[in-house]
């Protein structure tokens, strides 16, 4: 867009000269808000097979096959969170305390819920789950020793595994001291039993969590450095109502915020127009407030497209602010999603 200049007839050349900067830098300056909106294309791979840590300052920052790892450990040294990969189909369940080892069959899981990550946060993995809130010192999967500062197992698992096979599985103790993982999982009738040590030490400090498959036994760098990513473009699975007590498990294409990062939805304002107060809940630390739902699927056609009017003001890790909305969204099979960027401060 040009700048643009009306001159009236009757202005003296003096009362020109004047009038001439201001009305050129109005239009310009509404010029250059245009022009601060960044295209940007996140590439999620064919069927969307892979994730997306995204930087709002830098772009992506790393693509992961999704299917390289099982699980994931918190690295902090004063956690205990415990993740499954939903997005690629891996599903926990628990089965009891430790004395039903022995007990597990294949007919063990035909009863039990699946257990999920919680998406609101990082805090609480599938492993997590059914904690005693009373107690602060239960992780859900163990207990916390206030004598030596680990975490011991108290509770045993059948685990689906990212190549579909399953295996009971035993997290016996983690060692808070320097972030070591002791595992112990085999086959449901016992066959094929492994006792696995994984040492994250090298990484805390600088990894919210490190990834690890069961599958290969060895440890996967899937996250970058915690200070490097704002946004993770993911599959998960969602609960949702499918009729009178009924649930349906549905994996989703999502947008998850790194820990530390703040996001505040705006809906109901085309996006060039929307402002940070138009956000009616303010700035939110929970990692699931852009979601799954900028985009909706037609219940008769199942057609995906983008949710109207809907935008985010997004916190990054550096604390700089931007604006983001998504213009494109090319579904599963393609995994590509198109967005705009702002950086507003």
């Amino acid at each position: 867009m040009l700048c643009h200049l009306i001159i009236y007839t009757y202005i003296t050349m003096r009362t020109l000269i004047k009038i001439i900067p201001i009305i050129l830098l109005l239009a310009c300056e509404k010029e250059n808000n245009n022009d601060q909106y960044i295209i940007s294309t996140v590439d999620m791979g064919a069927n969307s097979g892979s994730d997306v840590y995204f930087s709002l300052a830098d772009g992506t920052v790393k693509t992961v096959n999704r299917s390289d790892w099982d699980i994931a450990f918190s690295v902090p040294v004063q956690s205990a969170t415990v993740l499954i990969n939903e997005g690629a189909e891996v599903e926990l369940y628990c089965v009891g305390d430790t004395t039903d080892w022995e007990t597990i069959n294949e007919n063990t899981i035909s009863s039990l819920r699946q257990r999920f990550n919680d998406k609101s946060g990082w805090n609480i993995g599938a492993f997590n789950l059914n904690s005693n809130p009373a107690d602060p010192f239960n992780f859900g999967w163990g207990h916390y020793n206030m004598a030596d500062h680990n975490v011991y197992g108290d509770s045993i698992y059948v685990i689906k595994l990212t190549n579909g096979t399953l295996k009971k599985f035993y997290y016996r103790k983690r060692i808070g001291s320097n972030a070591t993982h002791l595992l112990s999982w085999a086959n449901l009738d016992g066959s094929e039993p492994v006792n696995a040590t994984v040492v994250a030490t090298s990484y805390v400090g600088t990894r919210n969590f490190i990834h690890y498959s069961i599958v290969n036994q060895e440890i996967v760098e899937v996250e970058p450095l915690k200070d490097q990513w704002d946004l993770l473009f993911t599959r998960y699975v969602v609960q949702i109502p499918a009729g009178p007590g009924v649930i349906m498990n549905y994996s989703f294409t999502g947008v998850l915020s790194n820990s530390g990062v703040e996001v505040a939805r705006v809906s109901g304002i085309p996006p060039e127009s929307a402002l940070e107060s138009d956000a009616s809940g303010g700035y939110s630390g929970d990692a699931d407030i852009i979601g799954f739902d900028w985009k909706v699927s037609d219940p008769v056609t199942h057609e995906v497209s983008l949710a109207d009017s809907v935008s985010y003001f997004i916190q990054s890790v550096d604390s700089v602010k931007y604006q983001l909305y998504f213009t494109g969204y090319d579904g599963l099979a393609a995994g590509t999603i198109d967005f705009r960027l702002k950086k507003i401060e």
